[in-house]
C-alpha cells in the first residue's frame, strides 16, 4: 500500500511520522513525501525525520517525490496539509485584515475567505490528478479551511472519498479525561456543526452522560486547561454546550481586533519566526534535531490564542518521543486511516456529507459531526435538535456563506465573491469596501 503526504515540509509532519511509527496496526514499507519547497523537505528528511526513524529503530523508507504526479500515482491513501501562498500570504492576509478593522486569522472571517479563494482551485487540481493516477485513493484533508475545502471537493467534483479532519473539537475529550481521571478513549463526545463552528452537546464517560456535571461543577477545572474558554462561560451556561474554541472569534470579535492591533506581531508573523528558527537550527546542526523540534513546539503551542484573548496558556513541556495525545491532529488522521482500512471502529469527529442527518441541509452539505465507521465509510451519530436555537441560526448562516464562497470559486465571479463575503457575520453590508480594502491593502 502507498501512503502519500502532501505538504510534508510542514512542521506538522514529524509528529505524524512519530505517531505512525507507534501504530503497530498500520504498516507501510514506504511513505512518499511531496512539497513544493523541496529544499526545506530535504533538510527535514536528513535531520529530524532521520532522527525519528533512528529513535524508533524502524526500517520504513522515506521517498521524496519530485513531482505531484509521482507522489500521487498509485496512492492508496493521501494526507493533504498544504498552505497555498505560504506563511507570507498568511501574514499579508492578517495584517491587511487588521488595517481594514477585521480579525486577522487564517480560517475565520476575511482571512479564511481569501485563503479559501486561493486554496480551493489548487485542491481541485490535485483531486483531478488523483482521480486520474489513483482513482481508488482516499484523501484525508487537513488543508485549511478544512471543512470548506472538503465541501468544495464534494460540490465541484465527482470525487467522494475525501474526509476532512480537525483536532479542535476532540480536545474537549482530552481536557475532560484529565479532569475526571480517565483515559481519553473513555470519553465519547456528541458534537455537531461545521469546521471551526460546532458544539459538544453530549459527553459520555464510560457510557454515563456527564456534560451537565462538567458544566455545573467542573467548569473552573476546564478553564484551567484552556484559559480563554473563561470568556465563553456565559455561552456555555446559556446553551448547555461546550463550543468549538473558534467560537471565541464570533463572541469577542471587537476585543480580538483590538488585541491584535496592539500586538507587535501577528500570529502568522510569530509562526514564521518560529519556523525559520527551527529550520535554521536543523540546517546548522548545532543542536539535536529532536531538541530543536521540542523547543519549537513548546513556543508554538504556548502562543496559541494568547495574542487574541490576552490570556496566557500553561502547558506541559513538549517531548516528541514521549508524545501521545489520543485526540491530537496526528492521532485523528491515523484513526481515520485505521477506520478506512477496516481495523478500527473508534468514534471520530469528522467533516463528511450530511446525508440526511440534518433535514434543514442538503445531503451533500459537509458538516462536522460525531461519526462511527459504517460500511467502509462513516455515518453521523447523535441528534440535530440538541443544539441551542442561537447556535443553530449561526450554523445555518455560515453554511449559506460556505455555499456562496464555492459558487464564487466555480464562477470566478468577483460579484459572487463580494456577495459571499457579505454573508459572513463579521462583515455584512461593508463587503464591497472590505473586499477592495483587502485587495489593495488600504
Amino acid at each position: 500500500m502507498k501512503l502519500t503526504i502532501l505538504g510534508a515540509a510542514s512542521p506538522r509532519f514529524p509528529l505524524l511520522l512519530h505517531s505512525l511509527l507507534n501504530r503497530t496496526e498500520l504498516v507501510f514499507d514506504t511513505i512518499h513525501l511531496y512539497d513544493i519547497d523541496t529544499q526545506k523537505l530535504a533538510l527535514l528528511d536528513r535531520t529530524l525525520l532521520t532522527r525519528i526513524l533512528a529513535s524508533h529503530r524502524n526500517t520504513i523508507r522515506i521517498v521524496l517525490c519530485k513531482t505531484l504526479e509521482e507522489a500521487l500515482e498509485g496512492a492508496d491513501y493521501v494526507f493533504s496539509s498544504i498552505r497555498v501562498g505560504g506563511q507570507e500570504q498568511r501574514i499579508a492576509d492578517e495584517l491587511t485584515a487588521m488595517r481594514c478593522s477585521q480579525i486577522g486569522q487564517e480560517t475565520v472571517g476575511v482571512g479564511g475567505f481569501f485563503l479559501a479563494l486561493r486554496t480551493i482551485p489548487v485542491v481541485l487540481q490535485q483531486v483531478r490528478l488523483l482521480e486520474k493516477v489513483a482513482p481508488k485513493a482516499t484523501l484525508i484533508n487537513f488543508t485549511n479551511p478544512s471543512g470548506l475545502v472538503t465541501q468544495a471537493v464534494h460540490s465541484l467534483t465527482g470525487f467522494r472519498k475525501i474526509i476532512g479532519i480537525c483536532d479542535a473539537p476532540q480536545m474537549v475529550a482530552t481536557y475532560a479525561s484529565e479532569i475526571y481521571g480517565c483515559d481519553a478513549e473513555d470519553v465519547l463526545l456528541h458534537y455537531y456543526g461545521i469546521n471551526h463552528l460546532g458544539w459538544v452537546y453530549g459527553m459520555q464517560l464510560k457510557g454515563k452522560e456527564m456534560l451537565g456535571d462538567l458544566i455545573d461543577t467542573k467548569l473552573p477545572l476546564f478553564f484551567e486547561k484552556e484559559p480563554f474558554y473563561q470568556d465563553l462561560e456565559s455561552h456555555i451556561r446559556k446553551t448547555r454546550t461546550i463550543p468549538n474554541e473558534y467560537l471565541y472569534y464570533y463572541e469577542h470579535t471587537k476585543t480580538i481586533v483590538e488585541n491584535q492591533k496592539k500586538s507587535p506581531l501577528s500570529r502568522a508573523q510569530t509562526i514564521k519566526i518560529l519556523d525559520e528558527e527551527l529550520y535554521k537550527a536543523l540546517g546548522a546542526g548545532t543542536v539535536d534535531a529532536l531538541d530543536a523540534f521540542n523547543h519549537y513546539m513548546d513556543a508554538r503551542n504556548g502562543s496559541y490564542m494568547a495574542l487574541e484573548s490576552g490570556r496566557d496558556r500553561s502547558l506541559p513541556v513538549f517531548s516528541l518521543l514521549e508524545q501521545h495525545n489520543a485526540n491530537g491532529y496526528d492521532a485523528i488522521a491515523l484513526d481515520v486511516l485505521s477506520s478506512v482500512m477496516g481495523i478500527s471502529k473508534k468514534p471520530l469527529i469528522l467533516n463528511i456529507p450530511n446525508n440526511g442527518f440534518d433535514p434543514a441541509l442538503a445531503d451533500d452539505d459537509v458538516i462536522e459531526v460525531s461519526t462511527l465507521p459504517r460500511d467502509g465509510w462513516f455515518a453521523p451519530i447523535g441528534t440535530v435538535s440538541a443544539l441551542h436555537p442561537s447556535s443553530r441560526a449561526l450554523l445555518m448562516q455560515m453554511k449559506s456563506y460556505e455555499r456562496k464562497v464555492i459558487e464564487a470559486v466555480a464562477s470566478q465571479s468577483e460579484r459572487n465573491a463580494i456577495e459571499a463575503l457579505g454573508m459572513h457575520p463579521f462583515v455584512g453590508a461593508d463587503a464591497a469596501s472590505l473586499y477592495d480594502c483587502m485587495r489593495t491593502g488600504r
